[in-house]
């Protein structure tokens, strides 16, 4: 469940997009599965899935090829395998799928919530308390959207994976280089202070995405505001030019914190913890995106996508460790494994 007490919605539109073995979904019966984990372990072989990934397997799981028996029934433990991988619910449907919504539609008035010919932002600041619900109704067909009129401004809100790394590695660089040429180094010292800056990381990236990302807004400046630094993530998911954080904002961020710590604990202490602080930040960027586009073959990111998927289309209050779920943990807003 959402925050607001609102469940997820999900459409076929939304499932249609998750059409490859990066990220594989099926509906059957109504539910919609994510079997991306599953595909190399599929008995029949992965190639069989492929070709009715985003789609509707029910009657395949019946047996049923064209809606005409002759095919592969699947045994009850192939279902209960199967809700291992369970995502949620179709939108206003029964058991079978049928009645499906669209997550733009306004169940009460009937009307487009929505008009995305018209600029966005204001639009958004108006929805009120029905934000909350909005966002997580992924009311978007083409998972993107565009958040200004003007195409400046508008590139200005997009940014590609690789330009964090950039960014931020060059500045790394110049600062060890500074550090070692300045300072007196005690590796051991070194070590651990950059092990609790990037502990540190952790509960700032863990603390920001629960309490300000997913904070609930109802007004129209911070619904707004809520939007451009995390909404508009949660209702196009599959957006890649907006998966990781833009160096500009993550200065605002950072900056405070650089200066906090370069003055009560000066250049020695301080710029060993910033050191672990911005590599866990570049640490998130590129576990963000990777778990999101990437092929993830190795059993920790697997991890980490299955609960990541869990988080946008399932339970968004909960799983909120992005780069590592130790402070998921620790504060117990960790999804009970399937």
């Amino acid at each position: 469940m959402a925050d607001n007490g609102e469940e997820y919605v999900l459409t076929r539109k939304t499932v249609a997009f998750h059409n490859d073995d990066r990220s594989a979904w099926v509906i059957v019966d109504g539910q919609v599965y994510d079997v991306t984990l599953f595909m190399e372990q599929h008995p029949g072989g992965a190639e069989v899935l492929k070709e009715h990934l985003g789609q509707d397997v029910s009657d395949l799981m019946r047996g049923a090829v064209d809606g005409v028996e002759g095919g592969h029934p699947h045994s009850a433990y192939a279902y209960k395998l199967l809700g291992k991988y369970h995502v949620g619910s179709l939108a206003g449907v029964d058991k079978y799928g049928n009645e499906i919504l669209d997550g733009n539609i306004d169940p009460v008035t009937g009307e487009q919530i929505m008009d995305w010919g018209k600029p966005i932002l204001p639009q958004v600041g108006r929805l009120g308390d029905k934000y909350c619900t909005w966002i997580h109704s992924f009311p978007t067909a083409d998972h993107t959207v565009k958040m200004f009129q003007n195409d400046t401004l508008e590139s200005l809100t997009k940014c590609p994976w690789y330009i964090p790394l950039l960014f931020w590695i060059p500045i790394i660089v110049a600062c060890l280089s500074f550090y070692f040429t300045t300072q007196t180094v005690n590796p051991l010292l070194f070590i651990e202070l950059a092990l609790a800056g990037h502990i540190f990381w952790l509960l700032f990236e863990y603390s920001l995405h629960r309490f300000i990302f997913h904070m609930k807004t109802t007004s129209y400046i911070m619904n707004i505001v809520h939007f451009l630094i995390h909404g508009h993530h949660h209702i196009t998911p599959l957006d890649a030019d907006r998966a990781v954080f833009p160096p500009v904002p993550a200065l605002i961020v950072g900056g405070p914190i650089w200066a906090l710590l370069h003055k009560a604990l000066g250049v020695r202490i301080a710029y060993p913890i910033l050191l672990g602080f911005v590599t866990g930040y570049l640490v998130y960027d590129m576990t963000h995106f990777y778990i999101h586009f990437g092929d993830c073959d190795n059993s920790f990111l697997k991890n980490q996508k299955s609960r990541h998927i869990h988080h946008h289309y399932l339970q968004p209050n909960i799983n909120f460790g992005i780069s590592n779920p130790l402070f998921d943990v620790v504060f117990r807003t960790l999804a009970p494994k399937k």
